[in-house]
């Protein structure tokens, strides 16, 4: 763990978005969007076993075995990191996502202005795509602390796992995690409805049934700030409505339709964002 640490640390101090811990292989960095392998830092499969049980709960251990691969949050020191621990060839290995401390600014991000007036909206579905490591998390953790940052209201958030960390400024926000405080997003969402939310933060749009409760919450009255995976804005609606029998579909783009207030594709890391 020690180690561990220290491997931390360095990713920090030497600006790395992402660390790749596997066994028997030299550690990698990505940096500026490149990779970097470090002959010198190599971890054998049982000392990748051993951080591994150090690292993950009885319930993460369990999840761990019975779905092979487990996404977990921590805080090391100063720095906030998302893992994703998997099986390969080598045995486990670690996917580690260092986060920034505190949730960004949104002044200061690469987005329109126009994106802070659809904060301040009191109802409607605020849905932010993107492919992988494009940005959607940063982008609608500067989201939610501008919301934080400027209006009284009860915030609650249900995520897997928790990446950013709030603290109250004129806001109330709440935080819950999938698997440690909510079983699955059905459950969390028909609880949510009932703990007189202002807005209601979604970790991600994958189920059909997540989708369904998301858009009643927003047809209840709330403002929802959601992510999807999708490589454009077309792919994002297609995405939404092909995840129903075909008998439901336009039940589905007639309620979207009623619901969409903001379709943002993220790319933070990318530069580039279309809505």
């Amino acid at each position: 763990m020690e180690a561990f640490i220290q491997l931390i640390q360095q990713g920090l101090h030497q600006n790395t978005s992402d660390i790749h811990i596997t066994g028997g292989h030299p550690v990698v960095f990505r940096r500026s969007g490149h990779l970097f392998f470090d002959k010198n830092l190599q971890w054998g499969p049982r000392e990748v076993d051993r951080l591994v049980r150090q690292l993950l709960g009885p319930g993460e251990l369990e999840a761990l075995q019975r779905r092979m691969s487990v996404d977990i949050a921590r805080s090391i020191g100063q720095v906030r990191i998302r893992v994703n621990i998997f099986h390969t060839l080598r045995g486990l290995s670690m996917a580690i996502r260092l986060l920034p401390g505190s949730p960004p600014e949104l002044s200061k991000l690469n987005l329109h202005p126009s994106i802070a007036d659809f904060c301040r909206l009191s109802t409607g579905l605020l849905l932010v795509g993107g492919a992988a490591g494009t940005g959607k998390s940063t982008t609608i953790a500067a989201m939610v602390e501008e919301i934080n940052r400027t209006q009284n209201l009860h915030i609650i958030t249900l995520e897997a796992p928790v990446e950013y960390r709030y603290r109250s400024k004129k806001s109330f926000v709440e935080q819950r995690e999938l698997g440690a405080h909510f079983p699955h997003y059905r459950q969390g969402l028909q609880d949510v409805l009932r703990e007189a939310p202002d807005l209601i933060v979604v970790g991600e749009l994958r189920e059909p049934e997540t989708i369904r409760l998301t858009l009643d919450a927003v047809e209840a009255g709330h403002l929802v700030i959601a992510s999807l995976h999708a490589t454009h804005t077309e792919d994002a609606v297609y995405r939404l409505c092909s995840a129903f029998p075909g008998d439901l579909q336009e039940l589905m783009r007639n309620q979207l339709a009623s619901s969409l207030a903001l379709l943002l594709l993220a790319g933070v890391l990318l530069g580039s964002h279309h809505y």
